[in-house]
C-alpha cells in the first residue's frame, strides 16, 4: 500500500478574529480540512515564529500561543490541543540534515500564525504536528531552497502548511472600506506570478511587483510563501481561496498537488 503524496498549502491567516467569527475565510478553512485528503502528519509554518537560522518544536505537548493582544477574552481561552510525535520530528530533521541544512529543536508551542488555521480545519487536534520556523536570516533563494528539502516529507504523507498573508500592512488596515488600488494591483501581480511559477519575478517581487513595500512593509507573512513554492516544485500552484479583510488584507491561499 502506498501513502499518497501529500499537498503543500500557503494559508492566509488573517485576523485572530477569523477563529470566532463567521466570514468567506472561516468558511474556506473548515471545508478545506473536510475535503483535502487527510495527512499522517503535518509541518507548519507560521510568520509570527522567526529566528536566526532554522528551528522546530521539539516537543509532544505544543501549547496554544496566545501572542496577541487586545482581543475578546474567548479568543484568549481557546486552546488547541496539539500533539506531535518523535517520528516526525526525526523525519523532518532527517530531511533538513540531508540537504546540510543547520537546523535545532527547541521548546515551543504553536503562535496563532499556526493554531488559528489548524483549529479551524481540524478541530478535534489530532493529526501530529511540528512547527518550523521562518529563518530571519534566509533570503528569498535560500527560503525556497528550505522548501524544497521538505518535498521528501511529503511522500511520507507529511503535509506541508505555511501561513501568512498575501497583502500585510497593519497601518493600511480598516474596519470598513474596499480594497484600495496598490492592495489589488499587487495581488494580482502575485497570483499571475504563482500561477506561472515566474521564480525569478517572485524573488525580485520588492523591486518587480506594484506596490510591494505599501503591500509589505516588513515582508515577514509574504516569506513563508517562498518556503511553499519550494516545496512545491513540480507541481501547479491552484488557487483555492481569495477574500478581503480589514480592507486591504488579502487572503490569497493556494495549495500544490
Amino acid at each position: 500500500m502506498t501513502t499518497e503524496i501529500a499537498p503543500v498549502l500557503f494559508l492566509s491567516h488573517g485576523s485572530p478574529m477569523r477563529v470566532i467569527e463567521q466570514s468567506a475565510a472561516n468558511f474556506f478553512l473548515r471545508e478545506l480540512g473536510q475535503h483535502i485528503a487527510r495527512p499522517k502528519a503535518i509541518v507548519i509554518v507560521s510568520p509570527h515564529w522567526e529566528t536566526q537560522g532554522v528551528a522546530f518544536t521539539q516537543q509532544n505537548r505544543l501549547e496554544t500561543i496566545h501572542d496577541f493582544w487586545g482581543f475578546p477574552q474567548p479568543l484568549n481561552e481557546i486552546n488547541y490541543p496539539a500533539q506531535s510525535a518523535d517520528w516526525l520530528q526525526n523525519s523532518l530533521s532527517n530531511c533538513l540534515t540531508a540537504q546540510n541544512i543547520s537546523h535545532r529543536g527547541i521548546a515551543r508551542g504553536l503562535d496563532h500564525g499556526a493554531w488559528s488555521v489548524l483549529y479551524l480545519m481540524y478541530p478535534k487536534a489530532d493529526i501530529p504536528t511540528v512547527g518550523l520556523s521562518l529563518p530571519r536570516n534566509f533570503s528569498l533563494s535560500q527560503l525556497h531552497q528550505l522548501g524544497g528539502a521538505l518535498t521528501p516529507l511529503r511522500e511520507q504523507g507529511i503535509m506541508i502548511v505555511t501561513t501568512g498573508m498575501a497583502t500585510h500592512n497593519l497601518s493600511e488596515f480598516s474596519l470598513t472600506g474596499e480594497p484600495c488600488e496598490w492592495a489589488k494591483l499587487f495581488s494580482q501581480w502575485l497570483k499571475h506570478k504563482v500561477a506561472t511559477n515566474d521564480m525569478a519575478s517572485l524573488l525580485q517581487y520588492r523591486s518587480q511587483a506594484p506596490a510591494a513595500t505599501l503591500s509589505h512593509p516588513t515582508d515577514e507573512h509574504l516569506r513563508p510563501l517562498f518556503i511553499a513554492l519550494g516545496a512545491g516544485s513540480g507541481g501547479k500552484a491552484s488557487l483555492i481561496h481569495e477574500s478581503w479583510e480589514l480592507k486591504n488584507g488579502n487572503n490569497a491561499s493556494w495549495q500544490w498537488q
